[in-house]
């Protein structure tokens, strides 16, 4: 073992031993005790586990402002009007109406704009009380800027959808997306308006999605990450059950924001259904002073690191709009879940070869748990403690290491032996239970006991955080190399 080695472990085995002791050989006989380890951690101490609350009652959504890169209203005399098809196997009128409760009519259209002001423009009737969704797929260049706006039968702008283009990797920027609900007392015609405000291309094609139909959930309209809704939740996590994706297009937004006093650094989020229209989660900061510029931070919502501030959560459909099923609409849950940091390890048991917990009292000593060669398990617990409510709770999913220290092995030139580690994840109550196999012990102390020599070594045991060895607990144990018998 080099130097740098045998100081870094001397720093990280802070255990309260003497490693130069030299006893006499006629100490007083050790006496085997039924006391517990001396430890912080009490059976009795309130731990509390994390337990999503259910939040009840999101902040409604705020229709979006009226669309400022363009004019109120559109000249749509001069402009080409497209139909809107519906997609296969969908039961569509001619007017593009929904005929039934369940219903959603869906389709796609394709085209490509050519300069900055190209602009192109679909028409379709729809009744009243018609839930209208239309999302638009620009070409993943970071030139070109698409945007998307709902027209009356007029050219007056109702609803409007300007990111800035954002290009994430291989998902290009967020899609434009909009969503409005008709009103009036006949059908009327509407127009999509898909318009260049930037660039433009003959061979890289836009996509635009629609949907319509006559359900959706009370949350609505909250289909542009300007309409987010609020989520709220504290240290345990929080979770929502009240929404669906009633649409292969359909987009649920919800904004969070991350303070700057916590005791995480990572979240967990999810949605799950029981649908077999699957849910997507992906959550975005906004890259933009002004106007939103939606730059993804996680795809998937898997324990991404956060920092001070708002990220911004996309709920959406995870199948083609072709294998949405539309008579399979369910509720989704999602959940947003801190993953907290652990201020405390606990050395909360230690189980060996002679039992669990077995301590000794040897003269000179002290007590302390022993152990012969084998296995030796070293359990305990990972806990933060919140500094605004007081309350401790457990940390689960972290790393913990495990180490065995053996001085005599060391200053023996064998440092293959002087230390073994092992490794263990904590449970959902921040447990963990992590198991070393001792080598033979060098027997560098002796003990009369009055009927044996007993021959052993004090050695110590630590367990700490596998990505922050600062946190940690130690414990000084003896290690009983072996014994011989020499009676009375």
């Amino acid at each position: 073992m080099n130097f740098s080695k045998k100081k870094l472990l001397s720093l990280l085995m802070v255990v309260s031993m003497s490693l130069a002791i030299v006893c006499p050989m006629n100490v007083l006989a050790a006496e085997n005790t039924d006391a517990k380890m001396h430890v912080e951690y009490s059976p009795n101490k309130e731990i509390k586990s994390q337990e999503a609350v259910q939040v009840t009652n999101l902040a409604s959504a705020e229709n979006m402002a009226v669309p400022n890169k363009l004019e109120k209203k559109v000249d749509i005399s001069r402009i080409k009007k497209g139909r809107l098809q519906s997609a296969a196997g969908k039961a569509a009128t001619s007017d593009s109406e929904v005929a039934a409760q369940s219903t959603v009519v869906a389709g796609t259209v394709s085209g490509t704009l050519s300069a900055t002001g190209d602009a192109k423009i679909y028409s379709l009737n729809l009744q009243p009380g018609i839930y209208l969704q239309a999302q638009l797929t620009t070409p993943a260049n970071p030139n070109l800027d698409y945007d998307l706006y709902l027209l009356d039968s007029q050219g007056n702008i109702l609803r409007g959808s300007e990111y800035f283009t954002q290009i994430n990797g291989t998902s290009g920027t967020l899609p434009e997306a909009l969503g409005y609900i008709t009103s009036g007392d006949a059908t009327a015609t509407y127009y999509l308006y898909v318009h260049s405000s930037n660039g433009g291309s003959v061979s890289e094609t836009f996509k635009l999605d629609y949907s319509v139909s006559s359900a959706c959930d009370n949350y609505e309209i909250d289909e542009h990450a300007s309409q987010a809704l609020a989520f709220t939740y504290g240290t345990a996590g929080a979770y929502v059950n009240t929404r669906n994706l009633s649409s292969p297009i359909d987009n649920d937004w919800y904004a969070i924001t991350v303070p700057s006093s916590r005791i995480y650094d990572k979240l967990q989020i999810t949605a799950t259904t029981a649908s077999a229209n699957t849910c997507s989660v992906q959550v975005y900061k906004n890259a933009s002073t002004s106007g939103l510029a939606m730059q993804m931070v996680n795809p998937s919502g898997n324990n991404f690191s956060v920092g001070t501030g708002t990220y911004y959560i996309r709920v959406c459909n995870a199948k083609t709009m072709e294998e949405y099923n539309d008579a399979d609409i369910q509720n989704y849950t999602l959940t947003v879940t801190p993953i907290l940091r652990a201020d405390t390890i606990t050395i909360t048991d230690l189980n060996g070869t002679e039992g669990l917990n077995y301590v000794v009292n040897y003269p000179g000593y002290g007590a302390h748990f022993r152990t012969g060669t084998g296995t030796l398990t070293i359990s305990g617990v990972a806990t933060v403690k919140d500094p605004a409510t007081n309350v401790t709770y457990a940390v689960a999913g972290v790393g913990v290491t495990g180490m065995y220290y053996n001085p005599y092995w060391d200053r023996n030139n064998t440092p293959s032996n002087a230390v073994r580690t092992g490794t263990g994840i904590t449970d959902s109550s921040g447990r963990f239970n992590i198991s070393i196999g001792l080598p033979s012990g060098v027997g560098g102390e002796m003990h009369d006991s009055g009927v044996s020599y007993q021959y052993f070594d004090v050695c110590g045991v630590q367990a700490y955080m596998s990505d922050n060895t600062n946190v940690r607990d130690e414990e000084t144990i003896f290690h009983l190399a072996y014994s011989m018998y020499h009676g009375f």
